[in-house]
């Protein structure tokens, strides 16, 4: 584990450990931003997304990702899936998406931020997606419990088990 992630800070800005950004093509961003960024990818992966929407529907869909080797912050690549249903079909021609925040008690922090105005917009295992209607801003706010997935993914583990076809 990384020990700059061992713990949580009292401020939820200072537990952020991502910014993911959605790009067009996964493995052509991978080359292009490794080149100019001078940064390394984790293994690209893909799986199911899993993701409940705020009223009980679906957004179940296949997402292809990675994460810079080089963090925190990590940046974390979401190829755009086509499909307006989506919480990654927009932007289409990529651009940002998201900060990621760990919280000790993740569902208490998105109960935080939705009582002061934020919108709920999907809940998968251990992580909820809210966004700003006032500023369009959206924060992934993931379970500390999460942090081997993390660790599994910047190994190559999660590539190595779950690779892009």
């Amino acid at each position: 584990m990384d020990p700059t992630l061992a713990a949580l800070a009292p401020a939820a800005i200072d537990n952020l450990y991502h910014v993911g950004y959605l790009v067009p093509d996964l493995l052509a961003a991978m080359d292009s931003l490794g080149r100019r960024l001078q940064i390394t990818w984790a293994t690209p992966f893909q799986m199911p997304t899993g993701f409940e929407t705020a009223d009980g529907g679906t957004d179940d869909r296949v997402g292809r990702f990675t994460l810079s080797k080089e963090g925190p912050p990590f940046l974390e690549l979401i190829e755009v899936i086509d499909d307006p249903g989506s919480i990654f079909s927009a932007p289409a021609g990529g651009g940002f998406h998201h900060v990621g925040v760990y919280a000790e008690r993740w569902r208490d922090e998105v109960a935080r931020l939705t009582s002061d105005g934020m919108e709920l917009e999907r809940v998968g295992a251990g992580l909820a997606f809210v966004r700003d209607p006032a500023t369009g801003f959206r924060i992934e706010v993931v379970s500390f419990k999460g942090r081997p997935f993390l660790d599994r993914i910047l190994s190559g583990e999660l590539g190595a088990e779950l690779p892009l076809t």
